[in-house]
């Protein structure tokens, strides 16, 4: 590896290291399956790994195992575990590092997580519309989306938990971690798809004055500013702050997108060895555009719009410090996210005879607490054949409080519901209703390694909820390295739940009180392979996924009911190529096909394939190209314009490019074009997305 990787490779570990520290991170012939496979999995592997320790020395034991850990192919992903240092993983998981954004053509975070393995995201139109993402075919409501380990899930809106990716701005974002598969033995309900977590920029006190501006502008009144600084203060603290302000416009409608971000981050270390970190983040929107489900600016039949105004604030802090040479960690932290949506819609003229979806005007406010206690260490050898030195535990509570106020006015022609009387002026009748939630937790994982080429992980966590079903998720991984070889052989089996949100139970038109919890469970096993230069790295995994008392709207009774079992099975691959520095290719593809188990029935807005690759050159001294393509497969859907009937939405291709010279060190001057060849492609039914969009930027860095 040449010396910029490993510069590279160092701040990645080291950054890492940090955010570990401080910022966290047919039923049961399935299940028999997973554990089959994990127990096949352990008992070929682990025998190797014993044999070696019969036939070498024990320092040449505890070195091989020290390599297994330290491994260069090995990176920290904080959002999978708890466990405070890099190990081998039994998951399939990606990361996009702030290198990447910054030399990226994504101009937002929504576009970015477009080339992720398993992910897919469905964008109504052009910006003001509204996305959703998925992790290997569950729903949008099944992934956990973090920004600095403080959730931002909204279970408050109609999609019922999930996040709109489009709120989020690239500002201060040091990498994305995106991991797939059942994650509630971390992060408890929700977690059934997998998590998505924003870490943002952070600089310790001796840290020298950094700066970066970057602006763009392009096709469709498409606009960004952002800037970024951070320093040591004194030697005291370490602070970043950033901005932004985005906009864009729909050319299909009036629509478009507005949006200011503000994030800051201080780090402060206190005497006896105690880090403080805080961080807050402020973010504003306004967006206009057709209703979800509506039809859009092809097919809606009522034309006027809504309008969407959003704001969030979310706080945390932490304090952390570290015992016996950092073999153990003590770490208290505290979060609050407030998110308020302000939504004045028109409502949704149905085609076919029903109760159409009233026009409504609605301010939803949102607010989570959280508090967690946290403690790591390395426990002593257990003295057993095979058992190394090595093993860490973790254990901690947490206590979670959320409370959701909806004050809605919906234009009715009877009361329905906890509805209040219909003004006879306005039409409009009031439906609030207030709402609240807790949560305490207690949770442990274990890593141990088995031999010197085998580590053995679990996880396990209890929720319990007043007045609900209390629930218990583990969580069983093994990774091996393959003996005389670069190959690591990994599985792992999970499990996760999923308590109604607020909307689901208590909305007055689709609410349900009687809503049972979803559980889902899921393992995957796979191998991955890195050359000891770290040129070349591939993957390939399988998944098996399903989601029982599956939460789903039935048009039939307007209501939100639970349906019969989800099924999600699929194919990952994964390939990266470095032969020389100034040359690199990505590229990765996943055949998902989901179902109703038990029925010919499939999800919508689930393409059964899709892939991608990136070409990144550097051919000359001051030119850097990037070249990138995405296909995703056909999917199925359907709309209030197609009267509920369901139909197939064409799969499509996406090319882009980006250009950027550097003239001068610390300035670049990019140029990028976005949809080369011009596709026309839907994701949802009569929303068509923006053409080719040029857009010309500059970046100012010290």
């Amino acid at each position: 590896m040449d010396a910029r990787g490993q510069d590279r490779r160092g701040r990645i570990v080291a950054r890492a290291r940090r955010a570990a520290v401080r910022g966290g991170a047919g039923a049961q012939g399935r299940a028999l399956t997973a554990a089959l496979l994990l127990a096949l999995l352990l008992g070929l592997l682990v025998a190797p790994g014993a044999l070696a320790q019969v036939e070498s020395p024990p320092r040449a034991q505890e070195d091989d195992s020290a390599r297994l850990f330290e491994s260069a192919d090995e990176e920290w992903v904080v959002s999978a575990t708890r466990i405070p240092r890099a190990a081998p993983k039994p998951y399939q998981a990606s990361v996009i590092e702030a290198e990447a954004l910054d030399v990226g053509i994504s101009p937002s975070v929504a576009d970015a997580l477009r080339f992720v393995p398993g992910l897919h995201l469905v964008q109504e139109g052009a910006a003001g519309g509204r996305a959703a993402l998925s992790l290997r075919g569950l729903d949008p409501n099944h992934v956990v989306v973090l920004v600095d380990g403080v959730r931002v899930n909204d279970p408050t809106n109609s999609r019922g938990g999930s996040f709109d990716p489009t709120t989020l701005a690239l500002v201060d974002i040091e990498r994305i971690e995106i991991v797939r598969g059942p994650l509630s033995s971390v992060h408890g309900a929700d977690a059934l798809g997998g998590v998505i977590q924003i870490v943002t920029r952070g600089v310790d006190a001796d840290a020298p004055l950094a700066t970066r501006v970057r602006a763009r502008y392009g096709r469709y009144h498409t606009a960004e500013v952002a800037g970024q600084a951070s320093a040591g203060v004194g030697g005291v603290a370490g602070l970043a702050l950033g901005a932004a302000l985005g906009t864009a416009r729909d050319p299909h409608s009036d629509g478009g997108f507005d949006g200011a971000s503000l994030h800051a981050k201080l780090r402060v270390p206190l005497p006896f060895e105690v880090d403080f970190e805080a961080f807050t983040r402020l973010h504003q929107s306004s967006a206009r555009g057709f209703p979800e489900s509506s039809g859009g600016p092809e097919l809606a039949v009522l034309r006027a719009m809504e309008d969407r105004d959003t704001r969030e604030i979310l706080f945390g802090a932490s304090l952390a410090r570290g015992f016996a040479a950092d073999a153990g960690h003590l770490r208290l932290q505290a979060s609050r996210a407030a998110r308020r949506e302000d939504l004045e819609s028109p409502g949704i003229e149905l085609l076919v005879p029903g109760f159409p979806v009233p026009a409504s005007r609605t301010g939803d406010e949102y607010v989570r607490w959280d508090a967690s206690l946290v403690a790591d260490g390395e426990l002593p050898a257990l003295g057993l054949p095979g058992f190394h030195a090595g093993a860490r535990v973790v254990a901690g509570v947490a206590g979670i409080w959320e409370e959701a106020d909806s004050d809605s006015a919906l234009q009715l022609f009877q009361v329905v519901g906890n509805c209040r009387s219909v003004d006879p002026q306005t039409g409009f009748a009031r439906c609030p209703y207030l709402a609240n939630r807790r949560t305490a937790s207690v949770f442990g994982e274990l890593e141990q390694p088995i031999g010197p080429h085998v580590v053995v992980s679990g996880s396990v966590r209890f929720d319990a909820t007043p007045d609900e079903e209390d629930r218990v998720s583990p969580a069983l991984g093994v990774v091996s390295a393959i003996p005389g070889t670069r190959l690591r052989v990994f599985g792992r089996y999970g499990q996760g739940f999923r308590r109604p949100s607020f909307y689901a139970l208590d909305n007055p038109l689709v609410g349900n009180a009687f809503l049972r919890i979803e559980r889902g469970r899921g393992f995957e096993a796979g191998v991955r392979y890195r050359s000891g230069e770290g040129r070349f790295g591939a993957q390939l995994g399988y998944f098996d996924l399903e989601v029982e008392n599956l939460h789903d709207f039935d048009s039939g009774t307007f209501q939100i009911v639970n349906r019969g079992r989800l099924v999600s099975r699929g194919v990952e691959a994964q390939l990266d190529w470095r032969p020389v520095p100034l040359f690199e290719l990505v590229t990765a593809a996943s055949f998902n096909p989901t179902d109703f188990g038990g029925t010919s029935r499939a999800p919508q807005n689930r393409p059964r394939w899709r892939g991608f690759a990136e070409l990144h050159a550097r051919p000359f001294a001051r030119w850097d190209f990037l070249v990138r393509a995405l296909a995703v497969g056909p999917s199925k859907a359907s709309s209030a314009a197609t009267g509920g009937r369901v139909v197939t939405l064409a799969g499509y291709e996406r090319i882009d490019l980006r250009a950027t010279f550097t003239p001068r060190v610390g300035f670049d001057v990019y140029f990028e074009i976005e949809n080369a060849t011009n596709r026309t492609r839907r994701e949802a039914v009569g929303f068509e997305s923006p053409g080719i969009a040029p857009r010309i930027g500059v970046a100012l860095y010290h």
